[in-house]
């Protein structure tokens, strides 16, 4: 008899249109809260800003520190030769990178030994289509500058291999060394960065 009275309790319960009501927003409402109270992650810092610089294109057109400003841009430095041979770490990560639209544009920048073959031709060797991808020859000395004053180095440390990462206001957020780039953090500054931006 004791049981009697817990069970017709509950069958008006689940037989009322109310409990199910309630029992479905606190379903879908406790995921809402488990994201709401989970801490966002940092935003990356600020290491430095990219300086005054005016370079060219694989097309012939230039590539200045202004026209990357508005957007996003995830940048490598290269020699002409290493271009020419194995794919680049840029060319490893294009595949990671193709849902991030016009938030993101990818700069190899490269160093032009005398004798390197024109900037087309590499460029068409590394699969390189502007303007999701430009290569940019010249005068690197300013960029190389700054890029090794935010990663901290030394300045006879050669930048082959590392990945810079700027918001759309050239300020440099993360220099990863060839032997710590960590892909999943990466993508994750790029998320957080373009919604940081609106991009």
């Amino acid at each position: 008899m004791a049981t009697a009275v817990p069970q017709r309790i509950a069958a008006r319960l689940t037989g009322s249109p109310w409990f199910w009501s309630l029992f479905v927003a606190f379903a879908f409402a406790l995921p809402l809260v488990r994201s709401f109270a989970r801490p966002l992650p940092a935003t990356p810092p600020v290491h430095g800003v990219l300086p005054a610089f005016a370079l060219q294109d694989q097309y012939g057109k230039p590539v200045t520190d202004s026209s990357l400003r508005g957007t996003l841009v995830l940048a490598e430095f290269v020699p002409a030769s290493r271009l020419a041979g194995n794919p680049t770490p840029l060319a490893l990560l294009q595949k990671r990178v193709r849902n991030t639209g016009q938030a993101l544009r990818l700069v190899t920048f490269v160093d032009l030994a005398p004798g390197a073959p024109p900037l087309a031709d590499l460029a068409e060797h590394a699969g390189a289509a502007a303007p999701r991808w430009t290569l940019a020859g010249g005068d690197l000395a300013p960029v190389e500058e700054a890029i090794r004053k935010a990663a901290g180095g030394r300045a006879d440390v050669p930048l082959y291999g590392y990945l810079v990462l700027a918001d759309a206001h050239g300020r440099v957020r993360r220099v990863a060394a060839p032997t710590t780039v960590n892909v999943d953090e990466l993508m994750r500054d790029i998320g957080l960065l373009a919604n940081m931006e609106g991009l």
